[in-house]
């Protein structure tokens, strides 16, 4: 055979083994429970390294997947093919796919160099949800916002918190550039009780360089009241934090809404403000 034959060869071996459709396959099934891990790890409050390993596993495992299916299904195959082509082939997705799993399992700040990290963080609770469309998809206001963030060059995490969060310490070592919280996301299911929680938090980072943005459903004007008396220790003790805390009052743009450019185009300027991006 010459090589054109050998290749055509080849490509019919790979359409009589289906390896294209598991491909497929294996990809939207891999990546779509990576999707859901992002989802469910902060609401299990398991450590973000969990999705890392959940991501590396399935890139580790893509090129055993493609070789168990090209051994299997050959037994049926009526298509010779000379093995030097599936070789090069298996060796270029393993060494592909190792690659990219290896940087899956490297810590974040080696892989991400100067890249902006940015926490998104909200509750699950109906009362704390802005949008119906949001809270049909079983998603939090934290979820909009990254979706709203996706195109600037950050890395977005996101955080599912409530008044029985306990994870300050944990999202102090991430080291995050810009914290984006609701006001009102550790308030009781009723909506009662005191923001002291948020004030913890913030305490946490006093001694980092991390910037806060605080969004709620009112005006601006009476949320920066809010924070300045809610820090206002804090402050005294630390010189300079409140000019880190930077508030969003939605009343100020005219939808208390999530899904709405009147609000999300004004917030993603503010951002990019705060991070000094492009």
């Amino acid at each position: 055979m010459n090589n054109g034959e050998d290749q055509r060869s080849f490509i019919r071996a790979l359409r009589e083994r289906g390896l294209g459709g598991l491909a497929v396959v294996y990809l939207a099934v891999g990546f779509g429970l990576i999707e859901a891990m992002e989802i469910a790890a902060p609401r299990l409050q398991l450590p973000a390294s969990s999705v890392d390993l959940v991501l590396a596993a399935v890139l580790f495992a893509f090129p055993l997947a493609l070789s168990l299916r090209w051994i299997t299904e050959g037994r049926n195959s009526v298509t010779a093919v000379h093995p030097i082509g599936p070789a090069v082939s298996l060796v270029a997705i393993t060494i592909l796919s190792g690659w990219l799993g290896v940087r899956a399992l490297m810590p974040s700040d080696a892989r991400a160099g100067d890249v902006p990290l940015v926490v998104l963080m909200d509750s699950h609770h109906p009362a704390r949800v802005y949008d119906e469309e949001t809270l049909a998809a079983n998603a939090t206001n934290a979820d909009v916002l990254s979706d709203v963030l996706l195109d600037l060059p950050i890395r977005r995490q996101r955080e599912s918190i409530s008044p029985e969060w306990r994870r300050d310490e944990e999202i102090l070592q991430f080291d995050p550039d810009l914290i984006v919280i609701h006001y009102s996301g550790f308030r009781l299911e009723d909506g009662s009780g005191p923001r002291e929680r948020l004030r913890l938090l913030i305490s946490f980072f006093t001694d980092t360089d991390t910037q806060f943005l605080i969004y709620s459903r009112t005006i601006g004007v009476m949320l920066q009241n809010n924070m300045e008396s809610l820090l206002v220790d804090l402050e005294a003790e630390n010189p300079g934090l409140l000019e880190r805390v930077s508030v969003f009052g939605l009343d100020d743009y005219g939808a208390r809404s999530w899904l709405s450019p009147l609000t999300t185009n004004p917030l993603k300027l503010r951002v990019k403000q705060m991070l000094n991006l492009p």
